[in-house]
């Protein structure tokens, strides 16, 4: 082998790689710190169980919605060399548009359902070197930044308090496989992305939400439905249309032609189904309720899916009524927009096409990547 440019075969992501790497022994080769700015207040600290990682809490004075401050510190031990890829075709299976201690930022952002990112390393701890660090700034990438006005929040639950405790499903990183382990952190990039920007672009969160679910639901889904339960799953309304006729074979006929475009919706559907997560245990009034019913979850889901492909095909963004915080009732935000239609910025929406709020799908979206987390780790056990 060229020893100028040695090939990495990593077993997945870098995250995950490198706490294999510390599981198997390997050399340790620095420790590194890097800064992950949250506006929520974060309780506790982890020191051990995390492999190579740890969580430093550093207790900041003051706690506001949109304040950003370093209130974790991420302790990295690396025991993978920094050794450069061969660069003689294209590769992406590991890809996701950040490096490791975004990944691990990202799985925190989900496992406490908080907005987490990280920022550049802040101390290193090399061999030989000073054996309290060496404060560095570098600038590989900027502060994070957020954009939040005074209204009512439309992700409220983001803020306040939240224990580093609840990281337990971060502990099946080094026991997935690498095309797995990227499945995980892309959906957890996903979601991160969707809670930084819920309050200042609601519609391009609900996106996000969904992608996220999709990711996941791409790697489980094993494709073997047939067209007909495709067709009956992702557009209840036309299959009973269909069924109706009376015509023999018509359904079957249509579900054939249609498979190819509703696909995609019903592995959406299934999968958030499948490992859907109960409702949140502080609710407001009945009537301000959406209803846990699988039946209502699969109309409600198939026209999230709709509204997706709409605003990516077709350039119109999620309806304003599903984008706002609407009202608080005994302590709780309605679950669903008001009233029996909506009017906003040139459009209108009956009721029934408004099926939830954006706080809702996220507790949902959050709950099914959850879920399907430890689905994974139930696997491995």
């Amino acid at each position: 082998m060229n020893e100028e440019v040695k090939k990495i075969d990593l077993p997945g992501p870098v995250s995950c790689a490198n706490w294999k790497a510390f599981e198997n022994g390997a050399i340790l080769r620095s420790i590194i710190e890097y800064p992950l700015y949250t506006d929520a207040r974060i309780i506790s600290e982890i020191t051990d169980g995390y492999g190579p990682y740890k969580f430093l809490n550093t207790v900041p004075s003051e706690d506001r919605p949109g304040l950003l401050k370093p209130s974790i510190i991420l302790r990295v031990e690396l025991y993978l060399e920094n050794d450069l890829p061969q660069m003689k075709e294209t590769d992406t299976s590991n890809y996701h548009g950040g490096w490791y201690p975004d990944e691990i930022a990202a799985l925190v952002s989900l496992c406490l359902g908080v907005r987490v990112k990280a920022a550049d390393a802040s101390r290193c701890f090399d061999g030989g070197g000073d054996p309290l660090g060496r404060p560095q700034v570098s600038r590989f990438r900027r502060e994070p930044t957020m954009n939040i006005g005074d209204s009512r929040l439309n992700l409220p639950n983001l803020v306040g308090a939240h224990s580093l405790e609840k990281l337990t499903p971060l502990k099946l990183l080094p026991q997935l496989a690498g095309d797995e382990a990227i499945v995980v952190i892309r959906a957890a990039r996903l979601y991160q992305d969707a809670i930084w920007i819920c309050e200042s672009e609601p519609a391009l969160s609900w996106l996000m939400l969904v992608s996220a679910i999709e990711a996941g639901a791409n790697m489980w889904d094993m494709g073997d439905d047939t067209p007909v339960s495709r067709l009956k799953s992702s557009k209840p309304d036309l299959y009973s249309i269909l069924e109706n006729t009376g015509i023999d074979g018509l359904t079957e006929n249509v579900a054939n032609e249609m498979a190819h475009t509703f696909g995609a919706t019903t592995k959406f559907i299934k999968f958030t189904l499948e490992f859907l997560p109960e409702p949140p245990e502080n609710r407001p009034p009945e009537w301000a309720q959406i209803s846990w019913s699988r039946s209502f979850m699969k109309a409600a889901l198939g026209k999230i899916y709709g509204y997706r492909s709409n605003a990516l095909h077709g350039g119109i963004p999620f309806p304003a009524p599903m984008c706002t915080g609407e009202m608080v009732i005994e302590n709780c935000m309605v679950e669903k927009p008001s009233g029996l239609a909506s009017s906003a910025l040139g459009g209108v929406w009956l009721a029934g096409d408004t099926p939830m709020l954006l706080h809702m799908f996220e507790y949902i979206a959050r709950g099914v990547l959850i879920n399907w987390i430890n689905s994974l780790r139930n696997a491995k056990q």
